[in-house]
């Protein structure tokens, strides 16, 4: 078996909704490779799943581009998710990590993913699954002897960093590929001078929501003010609007921004207002809202990743090596339904596709399985009664022809 048919083998069978084991218990004696053979294309240190995943999303960038008018707006957008290992406890780089959602700690990764959108469709770019830079929050250290220089061992320091330095550093290897975005959009977990300084010194402006800190401090007519104090400041310049309360251009550690203070509806917060920043001042306020809304499609990305595609359940690998090359299939079958729902005429979810791309690949199973009795049956004709292939065919088409309508459709003949 050749490597793209083993690759393209382990992409789509999600969507036999089969596991490996149940697959190929299955197919018994006919499978076209062992169990192994799997795993020793996921445990290998030497493959570079992030240059595959990078290299397809551009191209189907490229694709898309001419679908999308040049007015619209393009952006990169930035995030976490957690990667649960809570039952694990030998798995390489396996990490205490703090889920910022539920406020409390798991074992597992976090996983930032930087990926593009153009409002109508969100391709992830790069991923990296995060272990703590804190040694004593690291519960498993040992793994196998990866060589030197290898793609293996570049994805183990990678996972020790901070998640600033990573989401920098996988802007820039993006813009290698990836040109076409004006603005870098992420949440307050993000909202650090270091990262908003980085994204501007690549030539692109952030739009991100502001955390309250006391160490975080904004530049306004000469004087430095906490945001709740700079929002304080803005009695008199609070406009009656629905869509914002206030807006302030500042200064933020030498980079001139627009902060538009949005009503809170989170009636479980006490805070009454949130703080969307950005750095390009020349849009207007309604602008930079709608701008940071893009930011959900990477939330639904998360979610259809968890909930069909398989995220941190379809393999239980110990390895570092087999956790990336899992994700970066699941990533890879996200494009894949991210492109059909693009070009798909109904107004169908990841969901629906992702239930239409099975029931696709069982008739397809059906179809070969069909095929593959009715030949067997005309050669035994063939052999046996000495007919010509003229008497044959017409036999052939006559059974064919007297098949029920379902069969038909599922063989992919017109409906007699």
């Amino acid at each position: 078996m050749k490597l793209i048919e083993l690759v393209l083998f382990v992409i789509t069978l999600i969507f036999t909704q089969k596991n490996l084991y149940e697959f190929l218990r299955c197919a018994g004696a006919d499978a076209p490779f062992k169990r192994d053979t799997v795993y020793r294309l996921l445990n290998n240190p030497n493959s570079n799943w992030r240059y595959l995943v990078l290299k397809l999303g551009a191209t189907i960038i490229g694709f898309l581009k001419p679908l999308t008018s040049d007015k619209r707006v393009c952006a990169l957008i930035v995030d976490d998710s957690a990667y649960y290992r809570d039952r694990s406890k030998k798995v390489e780089l396996l990490a205490l990590v703090k889920d910022h959602t539920s406020n409390r700690y798991f074992k597992g990764f976090r996983k930032l993913t930087v990926g593009w959108t153009d409002g109508a469709t969100f391709i992830p770019l790069i991923f990296a699954l995060l272990s703590s830079s804190k040694a004593k929050n690291r519960l498993y250290e040992q793994g196998p002897e990866v060589p030197i220089g290898s793609p293996g061992q570049l994805r183990r320091q990678e996972a020790i960093l901070g998640a600033t330095d990573v989401l920098l550093s996988s802007v820039s290897e993006i813009l290698t590929c990836v040109k076409d975005f004006q603005y870098v959009l992420f949440d307050s977990w993000f909202s650090w001078p270091k990262v908003i300084k980085g994204v501007k010194e690549y030539h692109r402006d952030v739009i991100c929501m502001l955390k309250d800190m006391p160490t975080l401090l904004y530049t306004y007519q000469g004087k430095k003010y906490t945001l709740s104090n700079l929002y304080a400041q803005l009695n008199n310049k609070r406009l009656d609007k629905s869509s914002y309360i206030a807006s302030i251009v500042v200064d933020y550690y030498g980079i001139p921004a627009r902060i538009v203070f949005v009503r809170n509806r989170n009636s479980t917060c006490k805070r009454e207002w949130l703080a969307i920043l950005s750095t390009d001042i020349t849009i207007p306020e309604e602008e930079i809202i709608r701008i940071y809304g893009l930011r959900w499609d990477i939330e639904v990305y998360f979610k259809v990743c968890k909930s069909f595609l398989g995220l941190a359940k379809e393999y239980q690998g110990r390895s570092y090596d087999s956790m990336v090359a899992h994700t970066s299939i699941v990533t890879i079958r996200y494009m894949l339904l991210s492109v059909e729902t693009r070009e798909n005429q109904d107004s169908k979810a990841h969901g629906g596709m992702f239930y239409e791309f099975c029931d696709e690949i069982n008739s397809i199973e059906f179809r070969d399985a069909f095929l593959l009795i009715v030949n067997l049956f005309m050669s035994t004709i063939r052999e046996n009664l000495f007919l010509s292939k003229k008497m044959i065919d017409k036999i052939l088409t006559d059974f064919m022809n007297k098949l029920p309508g379902f069969m038909k459709r599922q063989l992919g003949l017109a409906s007699a």
